[in-house]
């Protein structure tokens, strides 16, 4: 029987795809299965569709999320986990984590991720910075999954809409986090093993400005929902943090954005709705009482 649904997007990089495929086939057991979606982008030189892996195409014009929900659908084990080309798995990497899952202690759960050559340790994004995208280290009280090593009960993921699929990935991320949050659904971080890999693959690749407008609109349209947790700061308040951002080009790019998209209420319906929705789905699941343990008290 199959526990673990291994999905790795292909994004530019053939090399960096492939890197990681051989990690997972050195080390993966007749219990995974691994599903490689891209568009149409990937030729599979070494003939591994169906033999050694599922190579999923996804429509040309996919977005990287829609390309990620279109394999969560695909997948026939109960849990998934995401990876990202340039990630490097070890023997017995995701037995920590199936154990959290499949003991039903937690629906989400994430996997600490070391930066090749830096020794860097990313646990996940830092919660108490949410909605910024803020990463957490070692020694953070409170971490909230990124999508790279993360692993979801396929079930609990595809009750809450799956990911967010108007954005890119470091804005799904940030998405997710305040979705899981706005649920009362709890995660927490696996750190027994490490998974490692590229800058890239752990943190993505969005300018600062980009990212921080894509936060700015998300805490806009959460904040627009009464009991979603997140407040938005006054326009004088934010324009006071650009100010105080000004020494470093990155942070004033960044909160540059967050000013742009914090005005932008283009979301707020479509995220009212999806949380509603979200809502819903759980409380009238058929096994809503096994959800409901995963629930923490609102």
């Amino acid at each position: 029987m199959l526990r673990l649904s291994i999905i790795v997007p292909h994004q530019d990089d053939d090399s960096q795809l492939e890197t990681t495929l051989v990690s997972l086939l050195e080390n993966r057991t007749r219990f995974h299965e691994v599903i490689v979606v891209h568009r149409g982008s990937y030729s599979d030189p070494y003939a591994l569709d169906q033999d050694e892996i599922l190579l999923l195409s996804a429509p040309g014009n996919a977005g990287l999320t829609q390309q990620l929900n279109l394999a969560v659908s695909a997948a026939c084990a109960p849990v998934v986990q995401i990876l990202f080309p340039g990630m490097q798995v070890s023997e017995g990497w995701c037995d920590e984590a199936i154990d959290e899952l499949i003991s039903q202690k937690h629906p989400v759960v994430s996997q600490a991720c070391q930066i090749i050559g830096s020794g860097e340790t990313i646990l996940g994004l830092d919660r108490a910075s949410m909605p910024h995208r803020r990463l957490a280290h070692s020694g953070c009280q409170s971490t909230a999954p990124m999508m790279n090593g993360t692993y979801f009960l396929k079930k609990t993921l595809q009750l809450i809409g799956g990911f967010f699929d108007r954005v890119p990935r470091e804005g799904a991320e940030v998405e997710l986090a305040l979705l899981l949050d706005a649920m009362d659904l709890g995660f927490e971080t696996a750190t027994r093993k490490s998974l490692v890999g590229t800058r890239r693959a752990i943190l993505g690749s969005e300018s600062s400005y980009e990212v921080g407008r894509l936060c700015g609109l998300l805490a806009c349209a959460y904040g627009a929902v009464e009991g979603s947790g997140v407040q938005v700061d006054s326009l004088a308040k934010q324009l006071g943090h650009l100010a105080s951002g000004l020494i470093s080009p990155k942070s004033v790019a960044e909160r540059l954005g967050w000013v742009m998209g914090i005005r932008d209420h283009s979301w707020e319906r479509e995220i009212c709705d999806r949380l509603h929705a979200a809502a819903e789905r759980l409380d009238n699941a058929e096994d809503s009482q096994d959800f409901n343990q995963y629930r923490r008290a609102a």
